[in-house]
């Protein structure tokens, strides 16, 4: 009995370390050294991602997260894309028609329009929502059995310790936290300039993500997002960017599914999920990965963001 003891725990410490040895070499190579991107391959991609917004029109239009649209906007307005410009108007015209003409949504999409309080909102919404709330209405929000309150997002990293609250929970809390954060900027909201120290710690953090987790999903093209957008272009490692170019699909569109780069197809985690689809389909759903809004708006502004320097008009900062 106890040599077979012996032996699974050398067999588990021997998966474990094959397993953090693979770990180690992808994330390794995620962050090699490349050459800069030319901005005419980011030029490119994202009039891909246009047409795939153009192509999916009417799955886009249904889609009234705020956030997104605040992206697609944004992109509009550094490249003066008609396209785009009109597709966010007719999501305006679409999601803030008649009732909901002041809903407080709408000011992350049109920081300059009308709206009215509507505390009740917050009722049921995830903590960094809630947090949302406030940068669209400068109206603080209370801590309560719900959740954190907006003043503790702006007092202090709500995403440490981050092996547990990032890396083994929520993968996106960090760059949720510093979005916020300039939205509320966006909104006009009073901030102790305190907030700089906040903005910068969290930005380190979201680099460090990066050299941590190579796994590509939809938390990595944010993560490369807001430094693009927050840090600036000088804090973006070329090959960032590259992995994000390369995970383009075909039709323009990126895939929020999780992938790793340099493993064939049969040891990606959508192949694992197809196989375990078979077991559990209640569970595991089957289908290969495909195109959505959310990682595409994502992509669509870090191309927006990347292929050129933002002008003077730009108010997003």
């Amino acid at each position: 009995m106890r040599k077979w003891l012996v032996r699974g725990l050398m067999l588990g410490l021997t998966l474990l370390m094959a397993l953090g040895g693979a770990w180690f070499v992808m994330a390794r190579a995620a962050n090699a050294d490349a050459e800069p991107v030319p901005p005419e391959l980011t030029r490119e991609a994202f009039k891909r991602s246009v047409v795939w917004l153009s192509t999916n029109e009417q799955k886009v239009l249904g889609d009234g997260n705020a956030a997104l649209w605040w992206m697609v906007s944004t992109a509009a307005e550094r490249t003066g894309d008609p396209s785009l410009q009109s597709l966010v108007k007719r999501s305006i015209e679409l999601s803030y028609g008649g009732a909901n003409a002041t809903s407080p949504w709408r000011r992350l999409v049109e920081p300059g329009a009308s709206i009215e309080l509507r505390d009740r909102m917050i009722e049921g919404l995830q903590p960094y929502q809630r947090f949302y709330y406030y940068s669209a209405t400068c109206r603080p929000v209370e801590a309560d059995q719900s959740g954190l309150g907006s003043q503790q997002f702006i007092e202090g990293n709500v995403c440490q310790p981050m092996w547990r609250k990032v890396l083994l929970s929520d993968n996106v809390c960090t760059t949720h936290q510093l979005l916020g954060i300039r939205m509320a900027r966006r909104s006009g909201c009073p901030l102790s300039p305190q907030v700089a120290a906040l903005e910068s710690e969290l930005v380190d953090d979201i680099a460090l993500q990066l050299r941590l987790d190579p796994v590509f999903r939809d938390a990595y093209i944010q993560r490369v997002l807001t430094m693009q957008w927050v840090a600036g272009p000088q804090h973006v490692k070329p090959i960032w960017l590259r992995r994000v170019l390369q995970a383009q699909r075909a039709d323009g569109g990126w895939s929020g599914d999780r992938f790793l780069f340099g493993l064939p197809g049969w040891l990606q985690p959508a192949a694992f999920r197809q196989w375990m689809s078979a077991i559990m389909p209640g569970r595991f759903p089957a289908g290969e990965p495909e195109s959505e809004f959310h990682a595409t708006a994502q992509g669509l502004l870090l191309m927006a963001l990347a292929m050129s320097p933002p002008s003077a008009s730009v108010s997003d900062r």
